[in-house]
């Protein structure tokens, strides 16, 4: 028997797998798919690479940098490559900065944008129960309206009144028109979750291959969770499609939240079912286009609220690191987020490719004439979807999961939240320590 099992072969999985290595606990990690990463893989297409997402590690936790640092080494590259923001034809920095609102935005809008910051530095209010409000607090409303709230509303698929706060990810946490008139004066950089990053050589998936390559005899993708037996306090063993049953002592999951409560068995209550089963993902569907040019901008990537684009961003990999892309050619990659049964869902492949690309040269992002291949890709459940309500259901839940003294969820869809790497590489390394030390 294992001392862990680790159930879910993403991000948050390999790095649980990582540190269980560095401190000699026994345990297997299980993957459904026949490839690990989840939805951090780097694919080869046509010549170039490209990673499922715009991903990007932010140098925001020193254990998570460290070792990404000493798995790949000098294949960490750090990168300053600012993003945009498309509105009205221009191009906008973002972060915002205020030369470039500025030149941008009518005097009407800048003596309202002033206006209402005023008011916010002024005020004393720390309500911020719904995204809306706590984007109002950080820039006011015209801005807010103009670059944030109708992005959040096309991403999501929700209404900003509806979402909760946490659905910024921490993107918003030191960047406010205080902090950016102050970088202004003192011509310093804002810390943020955009501009400079770190970023492996090879793609993004390097970091998670490289991983697998160190602990391949200890995971077994192909392995299907089918039911997870427990006696109310304690998972006692799980089994899969392929016939396997295994015994457990500790278990990390990484599945998302909805599917190991509906895979218990014996099954659990009612009232928590309905409210897992009531918990909804954001998914995305990628059309990857092979240009024949050396680069398509500079930027890692452009932002677009405007609702007549079906795509929310783009992103060209090649900005993150030259190896991605042969000479004289990159590609980008175009995300469009759905819903189950939506136009986006059901299109077939060459119909979501044909309109992309219709949309792309009809606004005149890109020319015709160097669009080489193209290629659509679905990520499910790439962002669990954080309305006010789906908060306040995770905490009955969390209550109902406390009871099974063996079991630890981490990830983003684990946890319900929305995390970034360096998270989830803390949050592996502060449980798998945990579990040592408790083992001493």
């Amino acid at each position: 028997m294992n001392e862990i099992d680790i159930l879910g072969g993403g991000p948050a999985g390999l790095a649980s797998a990582f540190y269980a290595k560095k401190k000699n606990i026994s345990f297997r990690l299980y993957e459904s798919q026949k490839k690990i990463g989840g939805n951090c893989k780097t694919l080869i297409f046509d010549e170039c690479n490209f990673d499922t997402g715009a991903h990007r590690l932010h140098d925001k936790d020193k254990i998570a940098i460290k070792t990404i640092k000493e798995l790949i080494k000098d294949d960490l590259l750090l990168v300053d490559a600012p993003s945009k923001i498309l509105w009205k034809n221009k191009m906008i920095n973002f972060p915002l900065e205020p030369m470039n609102i500025v030149k941008s935005l009518s005097k009407k809008d800048i003596i309202k944008i002033t206006m209402e910051n005023l008011a916010i530095l002024l005020s004393k209010s720390t309500v911020e129960d719904n995204f809306q409000k706590f984007a109002y607090k950080k820039y006011g409303k015209t801005l807010s309206n103009y670059f944030l709230n109708n992005y959040t509303e096309k991403l999501w698929g929700v209404s900003t009144q509806n979402l909760h706060p946490k659905v910024s990810g921490n993107r918003l946490n030191n960047l406010n028109i205080l902090s950016m008139f102050r970088g202004l004066i003192t011509n310093k950089k804002t810390k943020h979750y955009e501009g400079g990053f770190w970023y492996p050589r090879k793609g993004y998936g390097q970091i998670f291959d490289v991983i697998y390559s160190n602990l391949k005899d200890s995971i077994s993708c192909n392995s299907k969770i089918d039911k997870i037996y427990h006696d109310n306090n304690s998972i006692e063993n799980i089994s899969f499609s392929n016939g396997k049953n295994i015994k457990v002592q500790k278990v990390i999951s990484t599945l998302p939240i909805d599917f190991l409560i509906n895979n218990l068995e014996p099954k659990a209550p009612k009232e928590i079912i309905e409210l897992a089963s009531s918990f909804k993902f954001r998914n995305l569907r990628l059309g990857v286009f092979t240009l024949n040019t050396e680069r398509f901008t500079k930027n890692a990537s452009i932002y677009f609220p405007q609702k007549n684009l079906p795509f929310t961003r783009i992103y060209e990999p090649k900005n993150r690191s030259p190896k991605m892309a042969p000479a004289n050619k990159t590609c980008i990659v175009v995300e469009v987020p759905y819903s189950p049964n939506d136009v986006y869902d059901l299109l077939p492949d060459d119909e979501f490719l044909f309109d992309i690309k219709n949309s792309l040269i009809k606004y005149e992002l890109i020319e015709k004439s160097i669009i080489n291949k193209s290629k659509s890709i679905r990520m499910l459940n790439a962002y669990p979807v954080l309305t006010i309500k789906s908060q306040f259901h995770l905490e009955r839940i969390n209550q109902f999961l406390a009871a099974f003294t063996n079991l630890i969820n981490i990830g983003r869809n684990a946890q319900f939240e929305y995390l970034h790497t360096h998270q989830l590489f803390r949050s592996a390394y502060e449980k798998i320590s945990s579990i040592s030390t408790n083992k001493k």
